[in-house]
């Protein structure tokens, strides 16, 4: 890892740059003299082995280290190792977060609030904080009667919710019935914690139980309304959670959708959290797609004053977007662009003004239409270069489908697509902290498969620049879609320089030989299935997805079955194995059948838009889409039924010019 890095930047002619990052990795290194918490990670069968080397880390002079090797070692108590009173000290002086919670609740007698509180948190998708979890429940039960039937109930649902088994978390909270119906009063634990709120209001809307939970929550919230008198908004909080989750469950409702917004437009003025109202008007703007464009629109001119996160929208402006150009109302799509032109929706402006520049360009705007777009424009007269330019002027988001139609308009102005800059930022500080050291450690020691969680818990604490660092051991590591996600935490950060790396570390090349061989033996383009492979499993070698497709090109079984029967056939190779199956799990296989089957697309499409958007869903429904279209081709992609599919389109070919740009120009 640290030659990998050095290689990097020592193409760089920044001596300043290079010689921080050398010092600051050299003296990462010297972590790894004292390195007995990576290694006590790297041991797997032998407790007492790993108790020994946690213990060590103890004394370890990174604060950092002592944290994590305090928490190994408090999941190891918890898991029945005996340690020693002193052991025990040091653990409880070094231990943070839920650990250090866990162990002050149980410490002593036990406070039965207290544990309710460290149980009903939300950061039980950790495993570290389930073992916490676990523990105080061991120990809480230790006391006779320490919790009642209720409250192991919600414990036990508030878990289940967690780790989505919500099947399992309604029949827990059922045990708050009584003789087998809700009771008219929503329970005082309930009131107390109204995170049970949300996890009972989940648990009935992906449980197939929606009906009833749309009934029971409207009568809870009507009935805590009326235990409001003479002291308004004192339950402000749970009954805004009781209506939203009402919401909720009954959009899940046919014919429903009038209940649905009345009970969102009710929960609006009872909030204080800003996340929480952009959420209501989310959810609004959301049942307004199924009513009049008109009454959307409308919709959306009364909220946008008040969006918190501009770009928590995008996605239904997109969605409207799409139904206004399969509809062809492009009077629509410009009013809805001069409602947005002033907002952070950044994702949304891009796309409508650049479906206005093609509208402009193939003459489908009425003279009356040309004079709104100029209006909103603020132009005399407008042409096709006018809206091009505003798409273009949004900038570079790194977000994929922006970048499409960033690509889109610099072609037809004749702008560069991306400009890479070549030398990167120089870091303010050539000190590495404490916790960059401790991060560095994991991929020193031969220990970065065991990493990922305490980047991301430290992500907060890490500098730009450190997680640009941190990124760059992950790809080093080969786990690149790790390294991807990171990148994309740090590079739309206010005032970072974005330079030529950062895109590599986003848009790696691993498994390039073979890559480029087999596009060049189907005369496709390397670039566009690197795109294809990015999008399709961050070149995941061995993910299966819920759909059941596997590997890099994410191949669904009867495909792969196919497609490898037909080279056999052809002579070309054989891929099945002694009992006639297909390990699609293979690169090479995976790549050669991937690489044939659209190759076997595009002769029946014709168009690599066309045949990408197969690939996804299927040539027929394309097709059929298609014929049924009498749109240019790039204005048919908007209004592709299904936004998986077109969204998987835009998202390829935008990651293909971008590999395109990075690797194989001059």
């Amino acid at each position: 890892m640290l030659r990998h890095i050095l290689n990097y930047f020592a193409r760089f002619s920044c001596l300043s740059v290079f010689l921080f990052l050398l010092v600051l990795l050299c003296s990462c290194t010297s972590v790894a003299e004292k390195n007995e918490f990576y290694l006590g990670l790297l041991v797997s069968d032998n407790n007492a082995e790993k108790v020994r080397l946690f213990e060590k880390a103890l004394s370890n002079k990174n604060e950092y280290v002592r944290q994590a090797a305090a928490e190994e070692l408090a999941i190891l108590m918890s898991n029945g190792i005996n340690l020693s009173n002193s052991t025990m000290t040091k653990v409880r002086r070094e231990v943070r977060g839920w650990w250090k919670d866990a162990l002050d609740v149980t410490r002593n007698k036990p406070n039965r609030e207290d544990a309710l509180s460290f149980l009903f948190r939300s950061e039980q998708t950790s495993a570290s904080f389930n073992a916490a979890r676990l523990y105080v429940l061991r120990e809480c039960q230790k006391r006779e009667n320490f919790f009642s039937l209720s409250e192991y109930a919600a414990i036990h649902g508030h878990h289940a919710v967690a780790e989505l088994r919500y099947g399992d978390a309604v029949k827990y909270f059922r045990l708050f019935q009584e003789d087998g119906e809700w009771t008219e009063q929503i329970p005082l634990l309930f009131i107390e914690y109204p995170v049970l709120i949300n996890d009972l209001g989940r648990a009935f809307q992906y449980s197939r139980t929606e009906s009833e939970g749309s009934a029971l929550f409207i009568k809870w919230e009507t009935n805590l309304k009326h235990e409001e008198t003479g002291m308004p908004d004192l339950f402000n909080e749970q009954r805004y959670r009781l209506i939203f989750y009402a919401g909720r469950n009954t959009l899940r409702l046919s014919r429903q959708s009038a209940l649905a917004t009345s009970l969102f437009e009710r929960a609006i003025p009872l909030l204080e959290s800003s996340e929480q109202r952009d959420a209501c008007m989310w959810y609004l703007l959301d049942l307004s797609l199924t009513e009049s464009t008109d009454a959307f629109i409308e919709r959306l001119e009364q909220f946008i004053p008040n969006w918190d996160r501009d770009s928590y929208f995008n996605d239904i402006l997109e969605r409207f977007l799409h139904q206004l150009v399969t509809r062809r109302e492009w009077t629509k799509v410009i009013k809805t662009f001069a409602l947005i032109q002033n907002s952070g929706a950044v994702a949304a402006k891009t796309s409508y003004s650049w479906v206005i520049a093609r509208t402009i360009q193939d003459d489908l705007l009425s003279a009356q239409e040309k004079r709104l777009a100029a209006s909103t424009a603020n132009v005399e007269s407008v042409n096709t270069s006018t809206y091009m330019n505003i798409s273009y002027n949004m900038g570079v988001v790194f977000y994929v489908p922006t970048l499409y139609y960033r690509y889109l308009t610099a072609d037809f102005l004749g702008r560069p697509f991306v400009e890479f800059a070549q030398t990167p930022a120089t870091p303010e500080n050539s000190s590495p902290s404490s916790a960059l050291r401790f991060l560095l450690g994991f991929f020193n020691n031969g220990a970065a498969e065991f990493a990922l969680p305490y980047i991301r818990a430290m992500e907060k604490e890490l500098t730009p620049e450190e997680l640009r660092i941190m990124a760059e051991a992950l790809n080093g590591a080969g786990l690149y879609a790790q390294s991807m996600g990171l990148v994309a935490l740090y590079i739309n950060t206010e005032d970072y320089i974005k330079d030529r790396r950062d895109w590599e570390l986003s848009f790696p090349r691993p498994f390039i030989e073979l890559i480029e061989t087999r596009a060049q033996e189907y005369e496709l383009s390397a670039p566009l299935l690197l795109g294809l492979i990015r999008t399709e499993s961050a070149f995941r070698s061995s993910v299966v997805s819920r759909a059941g497709a596997v590997g890099l090109m994410q191949l669904m079984p009867f495909t792969a079955r196919d497609m490898a029967e037909r080279l056999r056939r052809e002579g070309i190779k054989d891929y099945f194995n002694e009992d006639n199956t297909v390990d699609s799990t293979d690169p090479s296989l995976n790549v050669h059948i991937g690489t044939y089957y659209f190759k076997h697309l595009m002769g029946r499409l014709d168009e690599t838009i066309l045949a990408l958007m197969a690939y996804n869903g299927g040539p027929n429904r394309v097709n059929n889409w298609r014929r049924a279209s009498r749109l240019p081709l790039d204005l048919f992609v908007e209004t592709v039924p299904i936004l998986e599919t077109r969204d998987y389109g835009k998202r390829v070919l935008a990651a293909a010019r971008i590999y395109e740009e990075l690797y194989y120009r001059d």
